[in-house]
């Protein structure tokens, strides 16, 4: 059986259960994946298919949960069908928004709830940064994989780019910021700050809401990931001083110290909800207080 025929006959159960699909085939998860995307690309080329995808959709009213129906009644994937759809109502958004009364309507409401004399100190820069902002909002964040780079490679470059993300914003924060270039290393930077050297381990986040202080277990064609050298590992103080969890769509960093994470349970760990470290988020103050307490340790031992 070739590729093709396999999606073909196979598209309902891969965009259901996308593992248990492959369970009996000669096919691994990037073969499929990446025919899929290419197959897409393929078709999106026609202004007539984009059309006929947008019209369907609208039919069903914009619900999210009847994708898959176009996605399979298409031979589509239906991940690569909902980035398409959500970029081109942005894209829409884009155009018909106007930012100059957005911008108003926001700094018009900032003024109501802040005093007149504060509001006009700061309404200037207010304005400006309210206009970048607006505009990232509008665009649904930064530009991810315009290039359709293969999907494994991919993976690899956005975790890269969480780690230069965080790296470039620690020094625009003014600290001495160092990448470590090792990739079997634990942690992903090195922060000198006043002499103290602190490890941080660098994880991005996209559009979830939840963070892991567990390595993801190695998978892949041939890979037995229930072997336990396979399995990930817990993140601890052993590991690094500082998680730092970077959301790639527009750029904030969650600082969390490693004893925060270290008091959570096994289970607890693998799953962290961000509304939980909210006290961490772009609390950059954070790298003094870990710093401090490396000193002071180093006092109490010296």
């Amino acid at each position: 059986m070739t590729l093709e025929q396999f999606v073909r006959e196979n598209i309902v159960k891969i965009n259901d259960k996308f593992k248990d699909s492959l369970v009996h085939s000669d096919f691994n998860e990037i073969q499929v994946k990446e025919y899929l995307k290419n197959c897409f690309i393929e078709k999106i080329n026609s202004k007539d298919f984009k059309n006929t995808l947008l019209e369907k959709f609208a039919n069903m009213e914009y619900k999210k949960s009847k994708i898959v129906e176009i996605a399979n009644e298409e031979i589509l994937y239906k991940a690569d069908l909902e980035n398409f759809l959500e970029i081109s109502i942005f894209l829409e958004l884009w155009h018909l928004i106007d930012f100059e009364k957005l911008k108003q309507a926001n700094l018009d409401f900032i003024q109501n709830v802040l005093a007149k004399d504060k509001f006009k100190f700061i309404e200037n820069k207010l304005e400006k940064i309210l206009e970048k902002a607006l505009y990232l909002a509008s665009i649904d964040g930064f530009s991810t994989n315009l290039l359709h780079i293969n999907s494994g490679v991919m993976t690899a470059n956005a975790g890269d780019s969480a780690q230069f993300l965080f790296l470039a914003r620690a020094i625009l924060a003014g600290f001495n910021a160092s990448n470590v270039d090792v990739r079997s290393s634990r942690y992903d930077v090195i922060v000198d700050f006043e002499n103290t050297l602190l490890r941080i381990q660098v994880k991005g986040i996209s559009t979830g809401n939840i963070i892991s202080f567990k390595d993801r277990d190695r998978g892949g064609q041939g890979i037995d990931y229930t072997h336990e050298r396979n399995r990930g590992k817990r993140i601890t103080q052993k590991d690094c001083d500082i998680y730092v969890a970077v959301d790639k769509q527009v750029g904030f960093c969650y600082i969390i110290p490693m004893t925060y994470a270290d008091k959570l349970s096994d289970e607890e760990c693998k799953k962290v909800k961000l509304k939980d470290v909210q006290m961490y988020k772009e609390n950059w103050d954070i790298i003094k207080e870990v710093a401090k307490i490396k000193v002071d340790k180093k006092g109490i031992f010296a």
